[in-house]
């Protein structure tokens, strides 16, 4: 696995490295067809024409940090703690797709827009019955993050019936509820 962060074509190789060093990061291999070829009609960036399901799904994580990088102009540890916290969850099968992503960019940025937003929706929800808190879409988030720079990785943190006063309380301090 450790060889194929060190690909040319890739941009992010710390940042990949640190994620596979997540305990969760296996459970997101566990899902890969490891049997599965993606055709790929471009010899500029892979030399052969097709590519691994495995190199497909480092690859297509890779384009997400770079994503997500291209939006969020904040410290490299926030950046991190964001993109780590917002690819485990329903939206990730974008990850998955054996489309080659430069075969339809647009699919996997609408996709990567799904997966960063899932958590944060999933947050909104819980706590909008306990106080009045606007709905962001994506560009008015990220936007509010690179605005607000003081732990934008909250919107993202795992809320629940444990820890929702926590964050209630964190949200009124931030000053982010009406």
């Amino acid at each position: 696995m450790n060889k194929l962060f060190y690909k040319d074509y890739l941009n992010n190789i710390s940042d990949l490295i640190a994620i596979s060093k997540n305990i969760n990061f296996k459970s997101l291999l566990d899902k890969i067809n490891k049997k599965e070829y993606i055709k790929v009609n471009s010899h500029l960036i892979h030399k052969q024409r097709k590519i691994s399901s495995t190199e497909q799904f480092i690859f297509n994580l890779d384009n997400y940090i770079t994503y997500i990088k291209s939006k969020l102009f904040i410290n490299q540890f926030d950046l991190q703690n964001i993109i780590d916290l917002t690819i485990y969850n329903k939206n990730n099968k974008i990850l998955y797709l054996n489309i080659y992503y430069y075969d339809d960019p647009e699919s996997f940025i609408n996709g990567f827009k799904k997966m960063f937003m899932n958590n944060y929706n999933e947050n909104y929800k819980k706590l909008s019955k306990y106080i009045n808190i606007n709905k962001m879409n994506f560009d008015e988030l990220t936007n509010y993050i690179n605005s607000n720079k003081k732990r934008p990785y909250i919107y993202f943190e795992n809320i629940n019936s444990n820890n929702i006063a926590f964050y209630i309380d964190l949200f009124k301090e931030m000053s982010i509820v009406d």
